[in-house]
């Protein structure tokens, strides 16, 4: 059964309607500066909890994997707001088809990051860490948390912000290749305030995202099932984690 979340369907078989597209645009952007504001601001909350408990902001594990919780609400709490009366975000229980696409996209996902890596490494560039990556060396735990936050919530918020209200809304004016694209750039430039290092390191590691939220879109596109992205993204996010926890602990 599908969930609707509003009344007028911009799925992938609904028409492609051009003259708004400057409209369509400003909408999608306001969507993601609404998100990121609104997750930066509640994700806070819990580091200044620690400042007022402690008297220091040590971003220490159990404080950010809580602000890492309300960001991810807010990020799905800005989707289904803006949704609400103005676009179908379909969602429904994946077929086991839909469940073989997600696990292909998550190899595919993989193959881009570690192929993306590679390719870049050949020109004498890295891409940048990962802003937990202190955090983990200290509480590798961290890392196992942070797999799980993932797999349950952060894939499918991020996934409603950006693929089911920003990638949907840019669709009617943009056609399923524009809206792909245009959801896919801003989802890979927000990531960039979460990487540490040289600012070409990050934007490496933002043209890697930007690969793979492009993955994420075509399959949204494909199945027209939300769910379908957010499961893959989960459990990709989720491998990295564990991957970055075993290599902590020197499992290989």
């Amino acid at each position: 059964m599908t969930n609707a979340v509003a009344t007028e369907s911009v799925g992938p078989d609904a028409p492609v309607v051009t003259p708004r597209r400057g409209r369509a645009v400003a909408v999608a952007l306001g969507l993601v500066v609404v998100g990121f504001l609104a997750g930066t601001l509640l994700g806070a909350v819990p580091l200044v909890v620690e400042l007022l408990l402690t008297g220091e902001i040590l971003a220490s594990p159990v404080y950010l994997l809580a602000s890492v919780v309300v960001t991810m609400l807010a990020y799905a709490a800005v989707a289904l707001v803006y949704a609400r009366g103005r676009l179908v975000i379909p969602a429904r229980t994946p077929t086991l088809r839909e469940v073989g696409i997600a696990g292909g996209a998550v190899l595919a996902m993989l193959a881009v990051n570690i192929g993306g890596q590679f390719v870049v490494g050949l020109f004498g560039l890295e891409a940048a860490p990962s802003s937990v990556a202190d955090i983990a060396v200290g509480a590798p735990v961290f890392l196992l948390a942070l797999a799980a936050v993932a797999l349950l919530l952060n894939g499918p918020a991020e996934e409603l912000l950006f693929r089911g209200a920003v990638q949907g809304r840019l669709r009617r004016a943009f056609g399923p290749v524009g809206a792909v694209i245009g959801a896919s750039l801003p989802f890979a430039a927000i990531h960039f305030f979460a990487v540490v290092g040289t600012v070409g390191a990050g934007l490496v590691s933002v043209a890697i995202i930007a690969l793979v939220a492009v993955v994420l879109g075509a399959i949204y596109e494909y199945t027209d099932n939300i769910v379908v992205p957010a499961l893959a993204h989960g459990v990709y996010n989720a491998v990295l984690f564990v991957a970055a926890y075993l290599a902590v602990v020197g499992a290989f």
